[in-house]
C-alpha cells in the first residue's frame, strides 16, 4: 500500500487535535469522572481494560472539545475583519467601527499582505463563479482549497497541514479555559496561572497558522491564475467613461453645528482645498475606496451615509470620473499622508473649497443635512 507521508502526517495532526485534549481532560477528571460513571470496584480500572475506556473517553471528550473549540472561528473572522481594508468593507456598508482593542489586536496579527493576498483571491473567485451567479455561495478560502484539491493535491496538502496545526492549538485554547477555573476551584494556582501566558501563546499559535492556512492558500490560487492568463488580470480595465474614483464629503456634529473636511491638495504648492477622494483599487467597490482614501488623506474614519452622485475632474489633462459619498466622522487616528485637513462650517467649507465641483458638493451635501437637521446644518 502507497502511504503519502504528507497525508500521513496531516491525518496523524488531525486525530491528535481530537485524542490530545480529550486525553488531557481525562486525566485530570479521571477520578471525578470514575466515581460518577461507574460503581463499586470498576471505578478503578486497570489494564487493558483500563486503557480501553481511557481512550474512548479521551476520544470521545476531544471531538466535543474540538466542536467547542469551533466557536473560536468566530472570534478569528471578527478579528480579521478589523484590519484596514476590513473596516473600509464595513464603514462602506453603513455600520460601525470595529472596536479599538479588536483593531489593535489584527494589525499585530495580520499584515497588510495578507489583506492583498485576500483581496486578490476574492477578485478571481468572484470572476470566475460571477457568470453562474454563484460568487456568494462559497467564500474565497473555500473555493481556493477546493480547486487546490481538484488540480493540485500536493499543494492543497500544504494548505491542510497548516490548517490541521490550527485545529490543534484551537482545541488546547479549549482545554486551557477549563483549567484555569479548575485549578482556582482545586486548590492548584499554579495551574490556573500558568493557563493564562499558555493560551496567550496557543491563541497566537491557533491565529499564526490560520493565516498561513488561508494565505498559502491566496498566493496559490494567484500564482496559478497568473500563468494561465500569461500575466493578464482577471479583472477588466477601466472603460472610458467610467468611474476610476472616489472621495467623500465628511461631516461631523460639534454641538449644534454641522462641521465639514477639507485637505489640502497633494500637489506640491499644498495651497489648494479639496475634497479626500482617490483612485479605486482592482478588488474595490467605489464606497469602499471613499472610506480608505478619507482615512489614508486625512486620518479620518468615516462611515458611508448615502451616494451624492458623480464629478468630472481635469488632471493633467485627463478626465477622470469620481463618485463621491456623504460620509459621517467616526473617529480620527493619525493619516497615511502628510496633509493638511480642517473642519469649517458649510459656509467657510464652500469658501475655502478651490474647485467648483467641490463646492456643488458641500452644498448639496449641506442641503441634505438640512433636511435632516434644519436648526444645526447651516448654523455657522
Amino acid at each position: 500500500m502507497n502511504v503519502e507521508p504528507q497525508k500521513l502526517f496531516i491525518g496523524v495532526i488531525d486525530l491528535f487535535s481530537v485524542l490530545l485534549p480529550g486525553a488531557l481532560v481525562m486525566y485530570l477528571f479521571r477520578d471525578t469522572l470514575a466515581s460518577t460513571l461507574l460503581a463499586g470496584e470498576r471505578q478503578h480500572l486497570t489494564g487493558t481494560e483500563g486503557w480501553l475506556v481511557f481512550l474512548f473517553g479521551s476520544y470521545l471528550l476531544g471531538h466535543f472539545i474540538f466542536l467547542l473549540g469551533s466557536a473560536l472561528d468566530g472570534i478569528y473572522d471578527r478579528i480579521r475583519m478589523a484590519t484596514g481594508d476590513g473596516q473600509a468593507k464595513r464603514l462602506a456598508e453603513g455600520k460601525h467601527l470595529s472596536s479599538g482593542f479588536a483593531r489593535r489586536l489584527a494589525g499585530g496579527l495580520f499584515a497588510p499582505v495578507h489583506d492583498r493576498a485576500l483581496n486578490q483571491a476574492v477578485m478571481i473567485k468572484d470572476h470566475y463563479l460571477g457568470p453562474l451567479n454563484a460568487a456568494s455561495s462559497i467564500n474565497a478560502f473555500q473555493w481556493s482549497k477546493a480547486r487546490l484539491a481538484l488540480e493540485h493535491p500536493d499543494a492543497i496538502a500544504t494548505v491542510q497541514r497548516f490548517e490541521a496545526d490550527s485545529k490543534f492549538f484551537r482545541s488546547l485554547l479549549v482545554v486551557l479555559a477549563v483549567l484555569l477555573p479548575w485549578g482556582l476551584a482545586t486548590g492548584r494556582p499554579v495551574v490556573a496561572v500558568a493557563s493564562l501566558p499558555v493560551g496567550v501563546l496557543a491563541f497566537w499559535r491557533f491565529v499564526d497558522q490560520r493565516v498561513k492556512a488561508t494565505s498559502q492558500a491566496y498566493w496559490y490560487m494567484i500564482t496559478l491564475e497568473a500563468g494561465a492568463a500569461g500575466g493578464r488580470s482577471a479583472q477588466p480595465a477601466a472603460r472610458t467613461g467610467e468611474v476610476s474614483h472616489a472621495g467623500g464629503v465628511v461631516f461631523k456634529q460639534v454641538g449644534r453645528q454641522v462641521q465639514y473636511l477639507l485637505v489640502s491638495a497633494s500637489n506640491p504648492s499644498g495651497h489648494e482645498w479639496v475634497l479626500p477622494k482617490g483612485h479605486l483599487e482592482p478588488f474595490e467597490q467605489s464606497a469602499e475606496t471613499a472610506v480608505r482614501e478619507v482615512r489614508e488623506e486625512t486620518g479620518v474614519w468615516a462611515r458611508v451615509e448615502c451616494e451624492l452622485g458623480t464629478r468630472t475632474f481635469l488632471v493633467a489633462g485627463e478626465e477622470i470620473h469620481v463618485r463621491f459619498y456623504l460620509m459621517q466622522f467616526l473617529k480620527e487616528t493619525w493619516p497615511d499622508e502628510k496633509r493638511r485637513h480642517e473642519w469649517v462650517s458649510l459656509e467657510r467649507a464652500i469658501q475655502d473649497a478651490s474647485y467648483d465641483e467641490s463646492r456643488q458638493l458641500i452644498a448639496e451635501a449641506g442641503k441634505l443635512m438640512a433636511a435632516r437637521q434644519p436648526s444645526a446644518a447651516t448654523k455657522s
